[in-house]
């Protein structure tokens, strides 16, 4: 009996042993960066503030106090003391167009919507005598709406005649949607008097009737007999963008239309390990009649481009114009008169309302997250009845988006919330500017209650926000637009008052919109857009916390750091 027993406890011993020996041995993680000493506003609801950071191969490991970042280092670890400075996370850009942006600024003539007529001519002749001979076409931008009643300019396309030799001159304005060109333009456009526009655009004309060369809302017909821009083309623009973002905190955009070439671009430079940016397309294919909606080909381009940093299941839809004196944003009431006597006009409709909810159904059912740009209150309500014709066909819970919708009738404003759909904000619209009063001069007072923001959060509505860059915003900064959504005035202080001022909203909500908001936008809320254990190490140190100073200072921030997946990509001198 003794002898069985011996071996039964030997018998158990040896398969203990066994069990001991099966199992991983614990690994201790060494940071290799630990950021120390900082106010790490987290956006992580559970724990909003922080002390340091600890990251390990670009993700974090450890948010907390500096005790518990010290016991994942050695002497390998790399000790960085933020002396007390503001870092949040890496800001999400929800609405710009990147590549197009970069590419005007490295290969186009650019001057700025308030430039004076003088400035504009200089500006143009030097792109016209620096041009090679064999230039057919010069490109560029931007004018703003009210350029040519502000300067009293009868014929844009003869005064622009004055200065271009024998170039074709295509300039758009600060929205993107119209175009000026000059004679030879419009001879190689193939427009002349009795060329008829395309459904939605409209050919301006000066007091004798004739062509002026100002092409309201043709930039989908124009476009496509340009000189074709290529993906090297491209690929510098975006090395320029993720530059200019990098150096404003931002860590990730949602190109707000992806034509292909664009995303070939996107998708090459990923390849190559050269994106330091996470990237969403909204992908287009780019018609001459906006109501042809590709489905097919958006299908195509998302799985030929899809990749790690490159997300390609998003889908844009033009329903509308900008309720500008051009009047092409679609409205529930008629616009002002241009004159006495004519005809009421509320602004055309793109795409009819069974092609885009029959869009919107595909899409959503193929897993597109679909922004549609519905900048009048008329295109809101129908982009909502689409939305919500889509989730009842699907029962999806995708977040699909409507970019500038500015203008909203009152009973739309809960809809938001109840269909899950986002308001796309475009802070640099608002405030007064020349394009605000453009727009006043259009709708009259009803042009005031313009992007009503704190409406929305009240109802419980999701929301993102962008640059619109290179449209209206000078470049990718978030911190004019932070700062426009807080106090409803101009961050520069050239345009005095504010604009609908009760629809202010506070910091912290500004903050969270251009951080998890973004996140959602691009569908990265699992790995970006707070600094949590488990995510990208993507964020910003800044020289003030902008929580702490004067609302109307928060656009003279400035970035010292930004960080993406653990990476220092950008560093102030």
């Amino acid at each position: 009996m003794g002898s069985k027993l011996n071996w039964l406890l030997i018998l158990v011993a040896l398969g203990m042993s066994g069990c001991e020996s099966s199992e991983e041995p614990k690994v201790f993680t060494v940071a290799d960066t630990v950021y120390v000493n900082g106010s790490v506003y987290t956006m992580d609801e559970s724990q909003p503030w922080a002390r340091a950071l600890a990251i390990k191969d670009g993700q974090i490991v450890a948010v907390g106090d500096e005790q518990s970042v010290a016991a994942l280092t050695d002497e390998s670890t790399e000790r960085v003391d933020l002396g007390g400075r503001f870092v949040m996370p890496g800001i999400i850009d929800g609405h710009a167009h990147p590549a197009w942006g970069g590419l005007l600024e490295v290969y186009t003539c650019v001057f700025q919507a308030t430039a004076l007529p003088a400035e504009v001519l200089e500006t143009i002749s030097g792109c016209v005598e620096g041009a090679e001979q064999s230039e057919e076409w010069i490109q560029g931008g931007f004018w703003g709406a009210e350029f040519f009643n502000q300067f009293q300019i009868d014929s844009p396309r003869l005064w622009l005649d004055e200065v271009s030799g024998d170039k074709a001159i295509a300039l758009k304005d600060d929205s993107g949607h119209n175009y000026w060109v000059n004679s030879r333009g419009l001879e190689l456009l193939g427009i002349d008097e009795d060329t008829e526009a395309p459904p939605g655009a409209i050919y301006g004309r000066d007091s004798d009737g004739k062509l002026n060369g100002i092409l309201y809302e043709a930039f989908l017909s124009v476009a496509d007999k340009l000189p074709t821009w290529t993906a090297e083309h491209y690929k510098a623009g975006i090395h320029y963008a993720v530059a200019n973002a990098h150096s404003y905190g931002v860590t990730g955009w949602k190109d707000a239309s992806s034509t292909e070439t664009e995303t070939l671009a996107y998708f090459e430079l990923d390849q190559a390990s050269e994106l330091k940016v996470n990237v969403a397309t909204c992908l287009i294919k780019l018609h001459e009649d906006a109501s042809l909606i590709s489905v097919s080909d958006y299908v195509r381009m998302r799985e030929i481009y899809a990749s790690p940093r490159v997300r390609t299941s998003f889908a844009k839809i033009f329903l509308d114009g900008i309720p500008t004196t051009s009047r092409t944003a679609a409205m529930a009431e008629p616009y002002l008169p241009v004159e006495e006597g004519a005809p009421e006009n509320y602004g055309p409709i793109h795409v009819p309302a069974d092609k885009l909810t029959n869009a919107m159904m595909q899409l959503d059912a193929l897993g597109f997250t679909v922004k549609i740009h519905a900048a009048g209150d008329r295109s809101v309500h129908e982009a909502l009845n689409a939305i919500e014709a889509a989730r009842q066909a699907n029962g999806s819970d995708l977040r699909h988006e409507l970019a500038h919708a500015g203008f909203i009738v009152p009973e739309d404003v809960a809809r938001f919330a109840e269909l899950n759909a986002v308001a796309d904000l475009s802070p640099h619209l608002w405030f007064p500017s020349p394009i605000i009063t453009s727009i006043r001069k259009a709708l009259g007072r009803r042009g005031e209650k313009y992007w009503p923001n704190r409406s929305l959060i009240d109802a419980g509505a999701p929301l993102s926000m962008g640059s619109d860059w290179p449209s209206v915003a000078p470049d990718m900064n978030p911190w004019l637009g932070l700062e426009a959504l807080v106090t409803r005035a101009d961050p520069a202080g050239v345009y005095p008052g504010t604009s609908w001022p009760e629809e202010a909203i506070t910091v912290e909500e500004g903050l969270r919109i251009m951080t998890m908001g973004g996140a959602k936008a691009i569908r990265l809320e699992d790995q970006v857009g707070s600094l949590e254990v488990g995510k990208s190490a993507d964020f910003a140190v800044l020289d003030t916390n902008p929580l702490e100073v004067s609302p109307d200072q928060i656009s003279e921030l400035k970035v010292l750091t930004t960080v993406f997946a653990g990476q220092v990509v950008y560093q102030a001198n």
